[in-house]
């Protein structure tokens, strides 16, 4: 699952452009990314949709969580393009799995 800050038209368009097979949550007000504290103070990108100026974005975050609701790993990057890679989720999931 991932939070993005793309509307669901966004979205649904972006889901067969790219061929995401995640289930992608809309938050283009970053009210979740907020309720974190995941709101990158250093990073903007440009408006969009014909709205001039900037936006903010969220700190590029992937967080691993239990059964339990707790907080197992997290991984974030200071470069809003940068995502953690798969081989490096896979690390995590199996040294918290054993």
């Amino acid at each position: 699952m991932a939070l993005c800050t793309d509307t669901p038209e966004q979205i649904r368009a972006g889901r067969a452009k790219h061929g995401a097979k995640a289930t992608l949550l809309s938050d283009p007000e970053l009210a979740v990314t907020d309720l974190y504290g995941l709101r990158n103070p250093r990073n903007f990108a440009p408006g969009r949709n014909g709205v001039p100026g900037f936006r903010a974005l969220p700190i590029p975050t992937t967080i691993l969580v239990d059964a339990h609701g707790m907080v197992r790993w997290i991984d974030q990057s200071t470069d809003y393009q940068v995502r953690s890679s798969p081989e490096r989720v896979r690390a995590a999931l199996s040294a918290r799995l054993t």
